[in-house]
């Protein structure tokens, strides 16, 4: 069960150090510390938490996580799928054709973008504040927090992604994008703070120290392979196979 199951229940965030920044989360009651979770969302999903040299997402999990467990983007994306209509440049409106039901406000917080078509359009993106839920085969309308560049071709092609920090899920091998390390042990339909960025336990194989780590095993970290094509950190000592250590993460700062 979640620690905060109210949003107003009086937790405060009981931290012995934050850096507190400009850019950084406001949420009620001082909000979430990053070891407890909630039933009830506090703050915006992907908002920014610094505790002194380490930084913190607010996110959803869509599964169980475990402590030190790297955890991978698990949002749903929808490719491909023209405009509705040609809305005017300018506005905040754009009519989107599903091809697939969409629940009321699936996509709040995620990405539209043009992905294939006219040059005049391709490479735009687009943030979406909210959506109605849309029936399949029809359109609906999706509110941006921008506004449109261009007025969208309805021969274009187009995808909607989910919020980064939604859904996520206990990293399976490098088979998504690695959004971070839950610092707690998560159930699903949590809120939490994974953690992207500074000093972290993380569950690991055998790397040696100051070496590059990548995604490389259900929940861990290992050396980089031909299959994992990036790092997300460096091995702040030793690693061992089977146990937690130190690495520097370089997710997100």
């Amino acid at each position: 069960m979640a620690d905060i199951t109210s949003r107003y229940q009086g937790e405060v965030s009981d931290e012995g150090q934050q850096n507190w920044r400009g850019d950084q989360v406001s949420a009620p009651q001082g909000g979430q510390a990053i070891n407890k979770t909630s039933s009830v969302k506090l703050t915006e999903l992907g908002s920014r938490k610094v505790v002194g040299d380490r930084v913190f997402r607010y996110a959803l999990a869509a599964g169980a996580i475990g402590a030190g467990d790297l955890a991978q983007y698990g949002g749903t994306q929808l490719l491909n799928v023209t405009a509705g209509t040609a809305n005017p440049a300018g506005g905040k409106i754009f009519t989107w054709y599903a091809a697939t039901t969409i629940g009321a406000n699936d996509y709040a917080d995620g990405y539209l973008i043009s992905q294939s078509g006219t040059a005049t359009n391709m490479g735009y993106a687009y943030k979406v504040k909210s959506h109605s839920a849309i029936a399949t085969t029809s359109t609906g309308t999706l509110y941006l927090y921008d506004p449109l560049v261009l007025a969208p071709n309805v021969a274009d092609k187009w995808s909607l992604h989910m919020n980064p920090y939604k859904n996520l899920t206990e990293m399976t091998n490098g088979t998504a994008p690695s959004i971070g390390v839950s610092p707690i042990s998560i159930t699903s339909g949590d809120y939490f703070w994974v953690q992207t960025w500074g000093p972290c336990n993380v569950k690991c194989a055998a790397v040696a120290t100051g070496l590059k780590v990548a995604a490389n095993a259900t929940g861990q970290v290992g050396a980089p392979t031909a299959t994992t094509a990036y790092g997300i950190g460096f091995a702040m000592q030793a690693l061992t196979a089977s146990e937690r250590g130190m690495v520097w993460l370089t997710i997100a700062p």
